[in-house]
């Protein structure tokens, strides 16, 4: 699911369920796997590879690093908080 005001970059590929929140920038060449989640205005730079299987990016994160399945990240640049169980 694809929110308003997103921007997607090329050969990005979305799985099943992956739902890309209002105001989300999806850099270009990025794998997110089955129902990854990225919150509201979340930036998801250019040159990460993968987003993790059930993971979610916080509001207004900044991504640059892949995330692992079942990580919660969030902040400037964007850590993982926690593993969901």
């Amino acid at each position: 699911m694809i929110s308003m005001n997103v921007g997607l970059a090329h050969h990005s590929i979305l799985e099943n369920g992956v739902f890309l929140s209002t105001g989300c920038n999806f850099g270009a060449s990025i794998h997110a796997n089955k129902y990854a989640y990225c919150g509201i205005s979340s930036t998801i730079m250019t040159g990460i590879k993968e987003l993790g299987e059930d993971c979610l990016i916080g509001a207004g994160a900044v991504v640059i690093r892949d995330v692992p399945d079942r990580a919660v990240v969030a902040g400037v640049p964007a850590k993982v908080i926690k593993y969901k169980e």
